[in-house]
């Protein structure tokens, strides 16, 4: 069923993603700025004559411009952080659902629908159809990571909007960051060596049921102690060579784990991300920690193909950022994200299998 209101508001994304005014799109088609403006709030349809041309100038298919994806309405509480992201976002990116409205007034925004005609990542580990088109599919994740990186790589307007993260406004400010994270672990390892921390988690997620046994090898957690050593002396000192001067950075996506990471089942395989709460400032390595290490391949060999696709894909666009420089980050994403594991133990989210994967990867790649 033809849908105006959709197919107007398609219409509406489509020119604006390419630049173009009202006024401007209406000169190349020879109509008047009514005429678009009507198509745009679904009062009425362009003319089948014109279909071609709009197609062409708006570098779509007549098909999806007849169709367009299906959309979803998501209203957001007190916290409105992720609204403010997704309007900040789509200014740069197009690997997110499209944002067909934006309202600040209402905390709402009308989406493009992602449930039906895309794969959720967090079937990832899953032995089904799922989990293996997600796993077949990892190359293609990283390529739009990188895509995503590089479009915000040392934006300096693109900072300016978003602003620094508080951890890097200073030195001292990252270092009691670290000192934080420091008695996180010091609680959680007082708890595992009395007991407090449980042998087995159940539960259910998405419907599905889960058990995992806590395995943690505690004689393996002075890895947490060396992290924390080493994270003051590499970590730290890159607020002012890094971070102060907008060198070797980006907008990274901030929880970049299977969950929001969304694939498409058509022929292109296009990966879009959801969830963009947050979005912030920092090392493009926070987000590659995040999935490689702690959800997808922990082990530097397995690692390493999806780590080089996404450097490779990333230095199409962007230069003088050193394979040196980024596997450095990449040891001090993995120790930083040693520690999420462990707040989430702290508050009762026993993923244990997260831990231990985290804790390879330190292994894998920092001590070897």
């Amino acid at each position: 069923m033809i849908d105006n209101y959709r197919i107007g508001n398609h219409i509406s994304f489509l020119r604006r993603e390419k630049g173009l005014t009202g006024e401007k799109m209406a000169e190349q088609l020879g109509v008047s700025p009514q005429a678009v403006s009507k198509w745009e709030n679904g009062k009425n349809l362009p003319e089948t004559a014109l279909l071609p041309a709009i197609s062409a100038l708006l570098g779509s298919s007549i098909d999806l411009i007849l169709m367009p994806p299906k959309i979803t309405t998501k209203k957001f509480g007190k916290n409105d952080t992720e609204l403010h992201r997704y309007n900040f976002v789509c200014q740069h990116i197009s690997c997110i659902p499209q944002i067909f409205k934006i309202d600040f007034g209402s905390k709402t925004i009308v989406m493009e629908d992602l449930s039906e005609d895309y794969v959720p990542g967090y079937h990832y580990d899953k032995d089904n159809y799922e989990g293996a088109f997600i796993r077949e599919n990892y190359q293609n994740i990283l390529q739009a990571a990188a895509r995503w990186h590089s479009a915000f790589w040392e934006n300096h307007k693109a900072f300016e909007q978003i602003g620094l993260d508080w951890r890097f406004e200073t030195k001292e400010n990252l270092a009691a960051h670290i000192s934080m994270m420091e008695k996180d672990f010091k609680k959680y390892k007082a708890n595992e060596e009395s007991g407090k921390i449980p042998k087995v988690w159940e539960g259910n997620f998405a419907g599905e049921p889960f058990r995992i046994e806590n395995n943690i090898d505690v004689k393996k957690l002075d890895y947490f102690t060396d992290a924390i050593q080493q994270m003051k002396t590499e970590y730290v000192p890159l607020v002012d060579s890094r971070f102060h001067s907008g060198k070797n950075v980006t907008v990274i996506h901030g929880d970049m784990n299977p969950s929001p990471v969304f694939i498409s089942k058509s022929a292109d395989k296009a990966v879009k991300f959801q969830g963009l709460g947050a979005v912030r400032m920092g090392l493009p390595t926070e987000d590659l920690a995040m999935l490689i290490a702690l959800h997808f391949e922990p082990h530097k060999q397995k690692a390493l193909p999806l780590l080089e696709e996404y450097y490779r894909q990333l230095c199409e666009t962007v230069k003088d950022y050193p394979y040196k420089t980024f596997m450095n980050d990449y040891k001090i994403a993995i120790m930083e994200n040693m520690f999420f594991t462990v707040r989430l133990i702290n508050r009762k989210i026993f993923d244990f299998r997260m831990m231990e994967k985290a804790m390879l990867a330190f292994e894998s790649f920092v001590l070897k």
